[in-house]
């Protein structure tokens, strides 16, 4: 999911004129269809193409895309590296060797092995993990309220985002790379100096340590205050609440030209213009959805969520939950033989798929709510069904129309724009009226 949070240089399509639910307009990138205000019925089946579903209950429902089950899976995939590296190149090679004239075995190479994933491996492990809960956060979902008929959509507030001073990559670089020699230094010291005097050896890891110390003393508290003035100046997440009749939906499809290939692809966004500024977004979001068909399925989630309650919207895909893994596995020893079955664990170990499921419900069901307002926490509260906010007459009206004409064979893309429709639909009555009276 693609949220724009930030001013629109481009023209706003809903700030043209004769924008409406059926409008096509050709756009610099493409074509757009228009699909609210007012969210009209489509006459499409809700089907949610693109797993845009998080969550959702009786009050509220939550837009959140993103596979976030393969991040999980490839921060673990270093821990497997690590033990797969310590138990065959270095177990494996101290086994090769075997014991010596003493009967003693030789538990360098593990050690070695050991500390180097510990310096290595482990760091990268944490940093893609940590990478993965950053993207969680930073892309809040857009939540629709149906007991107020409202819809709020995420953006972050204006601001430069604020850099640590004196901290680039290479400085951070240099810093893990010396912090990471001075460990293993402590480390090896006893076995590079082996020959020296036990007095000497305590003494030039008495001194690495001391220098180790420091170096983490100071490279922490630094990144501790600077961390701490980062979170401060940072742009602040804030949701921006806005009617849900009032929302500006539309399905653009653009098309991309290269030197030698032309792409196409098709994305429905969400967006509340700037109440100053009509012809820019104030908040949005948008998801690929491949198609125009797929586009109409998807918003259909949405609005039959928003007109006639949880049961008519499709259910959060459960594809990242523990129970459908566990399910799958199942099923997958019922189904393969043997040999494909061992192959299908040892990818599951690999890739440690049942933790990875574990960290990623968390990460749905935790983590991603846990960053959000407590505006927000408060507006979703459930109202009493007497406070249930109610829809137009004129939004109910036209549904009802457009629902008896799909079931004629309408299609909601080739009618054009709903006044036009509605125009030469009162047309045809007035003359169907005209008709009856002069045979009668």
């Amino acid at each position: 999911m693609t949220n724009a949070n930030e001013n629109s240089s481009t023209v706003f399509p809903s700030s043209e004129p004769g924008w409406e639910p059926g409008v096509h307009r050709t756009s610099e990138e493409g074509e757009l269809l228009a699909l609210s205000p007012a969210p009209v019925a489509t006459g499409e089946r809700a089907v949610d193409v693109n797993a845009w579903i998080r969550r959702k209950n009786e009050a509220w429902l939550d837009l959140q895309n993103g596979n976030l089950l393969f991040g999980a899976e490839f921060s673990l995939m270093f821990l497997s590296l690590s033990l797969l590296s310590i138990g065959f190149l270095g177990f494996g090679f101290m086994f090769i060797v075997g014991p010596n004239q003493f009967g003693h075995w030789d538990w360098e190479a593990p050690l070695f092995m050991l500390v180097g994933n510990l310096l290595i491996s482990l760091p990268w492990g944490l940093y893609m993990h940590f990478l993965g809960n950053k993207a969680v956060k930073e892309t809040p979902p857009v939540r629709l309220n149906r007991q107020r008929r409202e819809i709020a959509i995420p953006r972050w507030t204006e601001g430069k985002e604020f850099k640590l001073p004196f901290w680039t990559e290479n400085t951070a670089g240099i810093a893990y790379i010396l912090i990471a020699f001075t460990i293993a230094a402590v480390l090896y010291a006893p076995i590079g100096l082996e020959n020296n005097p036990e007095e000497y050896v305590q003494r030039v890891r008495s001194y690495l340590l001391i220098a180790l110390m420091v170096e983490v003393l100071v490279v922490g508290t630094y990144l501790f205050i600077a961390l701490r003035l980062k979170k401060k100046h940072d742009p602040k997440l804030i949701y921006e609440i806005h009617p849900w009749e009032k929302l500006v939906a539309y399905i653009e499809t653009k098309h991309n030209m290269g030197p030698s290939l032309m792409a196409t692809h098709t994305v429905l966004t969400l967006a509340i213009p700037k109440p100053d500024d009509p012809e820019s977004a104030l908040a949005a979001a948008s998801i690929n959805v491949g198609h125009e068909t797929a586009g109409l399925a998807q918003w259909e989630c949405i609005r039959q969520f928003m007109e006639n309650g949880p049961e008519a919207c499709p259910d959060p895909k459960d594809d990242e939950t523990l129970a459908h893994y566990k399910a799958k596995c199942r099923q997958a020893r019922k189904d393969m033989s043997l040999l494909p079955w061992l192959g299908k664990k040892v990818g599951d170990w690999f890739f440690q798929r049942y933790l990875a499921h574990i960290i990623t419900e968390r990460r749905i069901k935790t983590l991603a709510l846990k960053s959000l307002p407590e505006e927000l926490k408060a507006w979703s509260a459930p109202l009493p069904q007497d406070q249930w906010a109610k829809p137009s007459e004129a939004l109910q009206s036209l549904n009802q129309q457009l629902t008896r004409a799909y079931e004629r064979g309408l299609r909601f893309t080739r009618m054009g724009p709903v006044s036009e429709w509605q125009a030469g639909r009162e047309a045809k009555q007035r003359s169907k009226r005209g008709r009856g009276r002069y045979q009668a």
